[in-house]
């Protein structure tokens, strides 16, 4: 679990590349403000005094992306419509990967002094809030990951990812799926190690929020837990991340393939209305 007014810092800059249509990116791209309110309230129960100063912080952070960080997500969706329109590989998949996590970072670089002056704010009682929500939130997700079988997790992962593919290309046939299905039951399942990864982001998050006394402290301790990763995460899991993101992008590769015209142009148009949506957000700015 990522620090959560990170997660919903995160959410809302990054709204545009997760849009379903138009009207839905643009509404909630132009309104990320209230989803952070509503999200970090959640899991702190926010004071009126606080809450307003969220949207004001939010609001100056909201017009950097809009004028800053908008180009480049335009930019990067208009290179992944056109390798939808011929062919992506393993290393496009790869490059586009890395520069949406580059994006990630730069957003969390830009956000973390305001987050720090956040938490600064936070009362013990907001901090017993949080861990009660972080203790009900993984009993949540320990659920959904313990209390099925290593065969009914693998089935809910293929189905899980066949449904996102074909969000985006739509309908595969069944030899398309068989390939797919054929990558995914290869993957690593990495539920419990996820979990236990998630259990040491909220140690480190409770441990900063009940230390650090000054903002230099709170900004060094946010860097490490949502940046600089390798201090803290376990290296071996590290690497089966590292491991299950290069078979993505083999997947990724394999299907690309194998599409037909129909799916090809299915995925172009999807991409290109993405990049389009980015555009009108930029000009409609103010």
């Amino acid at each position: 679990m990522r620090l959560p007014l990170a997660h919903a810092l995160l959410a809302a800059a990054l709204v545009a590349l997760l849009g379903a249509c138009s009207s839905v990116t643009r509404i909630a791209y132009n309104n990320a403000g209230v989803a952070l309110a509503w999200t970090v309230d959640d899991w702190f129960d926010l004071r009126d005094e606080q809450r307003d100063w969220l949207r004001e912080r939010f609001a100056k952070l909201h017009a950097w992306h809009r004028a800053s960080e908008l180009p480049d997500y335009e930019r990067l969706l208009q290179e992944m419509a056109a390798l939808a329109a011929t062919r992506t590989t393993a290393e496009d998949a790869r490059r586009v990967y890395g520069e949406m996590r580059s994006l990630y970072a730069r957003m969390l670089r830009r956000a973390i002094p305001d987050m720090a002056d956040f938490l600064l704010q936070v009362k013990p009682g907001q901090v017993e809030h949080l861990e009660r929500r972080f203790v009900a939130d993984n009993a949540e997700k320990e659920k959904e990951v313990l209390g099925a079988t290593p065969r009914e997790r693998r089935e809910a992962r293929a189905k899980r990812y066949l449904g996102r593919i074909e969000d985006w290309t739509g309908r595969l046939s069944e030899a398309q799926r068989e390939r797919a299905r054929a990558r995914l039951d290869a993957m690593e399942d990495l539920g419990e190690a996820w979990l236990e990864d998630r259990r040491t982001r909220q140690a480190l998050t409770l441990a900063l929020l009940r230390g650090a006394r000054t903002r230099e402290a709170m900004v060094a301790g946010l860097e490490r837990i949502l940046l600089d990763t390798a201090a803290w995460r376990q290296a071996g899991y590290a690497a089966r991340l590292r491991a299950r993101d290069e078979q993505v992008f083999a997947l990724v590769a394999e299907l690309d393939a194998t599409l037909t015209p129909e799916q090809r142009g299915r995925l172009h148009r999807r991409i290109a209305a993405w990049a389009a949506d980015v555009a009108y957000l930029m000009a409609s700015a103010g």
